[in-house]
């Protein structure tokens, strides 16, 4: 027979098997925190010029993991956050490396003016045959 008590005890157990198992797994708050920190360091970076795609799926990534959050399902937001943090520090580094190769293209181009000039000037005096430059091999993919 059901009696009130057992009622009583019955919805008390559900009540803290539920607050047990919402504790076993809490939002990954953190996480999200740097996921977020690491999609602002690569828009810092320029990555939205330099790598945007990764940066997008960086972005894509973060959003999921928030709406994972906000669903409270622990697993899946920190599991995303995760990825979005990687794919952010992805793309900082890709958009840093191109603009470090943009930078050394310019500077070569610079030594080339110079060289140039300076052929020019020394036109004057004996005749010289122009060195070509040494081409650098481009950085590998």
């Amino acid at each position: 027979m059901i009696t009130v008590n057992g009622i009583r005890n019955a919805l008390w157990c559900v009540v803290a098997f539920g607050i047990v198992a919402c504790a076993a797994t809490p939002m990954p708050v953190d996480k999200l925190a740097v996921a977020k920190t690491a999609v602002e360091r690569a828009e810092q970076a320029q990555a939205a010029q330099f790598a945007q795609v990764e940066l997008t799926t960086a972005r894509n990534k973060l959003a999921a993991a928030q709406a994972a959050a906000d669903k409270h399902d622990a697993e899946v937001a920190a599991r995303m956050a995760d990825q979005a943090e990687v794919d952010a520090q992805l793309a900082e580094f890709t958009a840093r490396a191109k603009q470090q190769e943009e930078l050394v293209n310019q500077m070569d181009a610079g030594l080339r003016d110079l060289r140039n000039e300076a052929l020019r000037n020394n036109s004057g005096a004996a005749p010289t045959t122009p060195q070509p430059l040494p081409q650098t091999p481009p950085p590998p993919n």
